[in-house]
């Protein structure tokens, strides 16, 4: 076993800091050491949340019509992906899947609206009522994607009862241009810092496979720290007709695998969450994720892409020895 990949793993179970000297190191990692990386963020996974793993859902609440420019989306109105598209749906309609959720074992539902943020005081009412529907009439959690927010958003939001924003960074800053030309990375930042002051817990994470390089994963990883978020969902990239990385070679399993180990052991302590991507990405070593160090992940279906099927996720969850956490 390589010793300063031990030694490294040591001070991630101390819960001290990890160098980005460090980090860099176990992102190099290749052949058999890369097996050394997996069991110590397993170890550190195990330290920290036990055998106890979260499972969350999304409901795509309004698809498409996006004006922005990522290069990875297929809702934006600048690419022909031929997906559906909708306005805001019913309340009603969200409570639904809110409950569906909740039957199936999900600890929390994601309420996601496409577009820069929300702008008409319609829809910012609209969701502030199926916020209000959700806690009355489930058990689950109501989290919220909602673009770009103002302070006063935020605030509102709190006062009908979300307790979680998802608002993810996507890339490093330094590679943030390259990926999307509409708004910055500062403005991404902002909402963070406007949700934090508002009192929401934070989940925010990054798409892998879209062209960064390992100085980009790792720079991401810190800021994250930095930012002392709650929750880090991990995505990978699934390339869509029509999107300007409709060609990209996706990652090999075990690459993906070492991202989300190299996140655990900078993030010792935090949800990692796997979410999009994960089928195509890690294919047979879908289970791997966990023994990587990921300790929650996204079942069901994505905003507009599949996922397999929730029965599959539990019986790999139950295979594994672990348990869902409901909370």
């Amino acid at each position: 076993m390589n010793n300063k990949i031990k030694e490294i793993a040591n001070r991630s179970l101390q819960n001290e800091w990890v160098s980005r000297d460090d980090a860099l190191y176990l992102m190099q990692t290749d052949g058999d050491e890369i097996y050394d990386v997996l069991y110590w963020a397993n170890q550190i996974r195990l330290q920290y949340f036990g055998h106890a793993v979260k499972a969350c859902s999304i409901v795509s609440a309004k698809q498409g019509r996006c004006t922005e420019d990522c290069s990875f989306c297929s809702q934006s109105v600048r690419y022909h992906t031929g997906i559906e598209e909708f306005p805001l749906i019913d309340t009603h309609k969200i409570l639904d899947v809110a409950r569906y959720a909740e039957q199936t074992g999900s600890g929390s539902i994601g309420i996601v609206t496409s577009g820069y943020g929300m702008n008409n005081p319609g829809d910012i009412g609209k969701i502030c009522a199926a916020i209000k529907e959700v806690i009355t009439n489930t058990r689950i959690h109501p989290h919220g994607s909602f673009g770009i927010l103002t302070r006063e958003t935020a605030e509102l939001l709190v006062t009908y009862g979300l307790k979680r924003l998802n608002h993810n960074l996507e890339t490093s800053e330094r590679f943030f241009p390259t990926v999307c030309s509409t708004h910055t990375f500062s403005d991404r930042m902002n909402t963070i810092r406007i949700a934090k002051e508002a009192g929401l817990e934070i989940c925010s994470g990054a798409i892998f496979g879209i062209g960064e390089g390992m100085d980009d994963r790792i720079d991401l990883a810190f800021t994250f720290k930095n930012l002392d978020v709650d929750v880090v969902p991990i995505n990978f990239l699934h390339p869509v007709s029509g999107t300007p990385l409709e060609n990209s070679v996706p990652l090999t399993p075990l690459e993906a695998l070492k991202i989300i180990a190299v996140f655990r052991f900078v993030l010792p302590d935090k949800e990692i969450k796997i979410a999009g991507g994960r089928e195509r990405n890690l294919r047979d070593l879908q289970s791997w994720m966990f023994y990587a160090g990921a300790n929650s992940t996204m079942i069901g279906n994505y905003l507009t892409t599949t996922g397999r099927k929730m029965e599959e996720d539990f019986q790999m969850i139950k295979d594994l020895g672990l348990k869902l956490q409901n909370n």
